[in-house]
């Protein structure tokens, strides 16, 4: 009878510390968020644009960091760069020798920022803009207009856009800018998700994957009614 009820005790015992015991915190994940690559479906310029672009990520509204666009594009065929005609353009070049070997070509964006090990309570604003340009923007540039759009109270995410908020304060983004004739936007967005959401969409290994199509932001008369369809991965590191 003794050691019947040492045993319920214990276990009475047991169930209180397990219930009365502050749950274990998840362990804090990293994020590699990729601007990877975009569609174009039809030019801002006559013919082809010169694009440049900017990636860049907040946690909790503080800039964790920056990545601007170098140039280096693979479009699938060939070497392209910052000139681009309608077609499939990836940012980066292809990582083999044999470009003409396209179907195994795994190309690594070079257009990445980490978001640093995140807590689920953390919010994360992902913040692109590309943009036709004849003249090549500063990095002052890039951080100004990222900075716009972060703070506009436009916001899109798990299965949204931005861009139709976005598109008419173009002209204000790019504010401060060297910019005329076709030059101006064709893609930008604010995708926000918090910590939780990311870590529920990638426990089992997945990649985050947010495409969308971007229409044309107001451009001069004759300029072309760009349209974009950009991709965005999310992935753990």
């Amino acid at each position: 009878m003794n050691n019947r009820r040492a045993l319920y005790l214990g276990i009475c015992v047991a169930a209180v510390c397990l219930f009365s015991s502050p749950s274990a915190q998840p362990i804090p994940v990293s994020y590699a968020v990729r601007l990877a690559s975009a569609t174009v479906y039809d030019t801002r310029a006559r013919d082809e644009d010169t694009v440049h672009a900017s990636l860049t990520v907040f946690v909790n509204g503080e800039r964790k960091g920056v990545s601007i666009w170098d140039g280096k594009a693979w479009d699938g065929s060939r070497i392209e760069g910052r000139r681009w005609i309608t077609g499939l353009h990836l940012f980066g070049t292809a990582p083999v020798s044999n470009v003409s070997n396209v179907n195994n070509v795994d190309n690594v964006s070079n257009l990445q920022v980490s978001t640093g090990r995140l807590q689920d309570t953390d919010t994360v604003q992902i913040v692109f803009e590309m943009l036709n340009a004849s003249i090549e923007p500063s990095s002052a540039n890039h951080e100004s207009a990222a900075a716009r759009i972060q703070q506009s109270a436009c916001t899109g995410g798990d299965g949204g856009s931005a861009w139709e908020c976005l598109a008419p304060q173009a002209s204000s983004i790019l504010g401060g800018w060297s910019i005329g004739g076709c030059d101006g936007l064709v893609a930008a967005d604010k995708l926000q998700y918090t910590a939780m959401q990311l870590r529920r969409k990638t426990e089992t290994g997945e990649t985050v994957t947010a495409t969308n199509i971007y229409r044309a932001s107001d451009a001069p008369a004759g300029c072309g009614n760009s349209i974009y369809g950009v991709a965005v991965t999310i992935a753990r590191q």
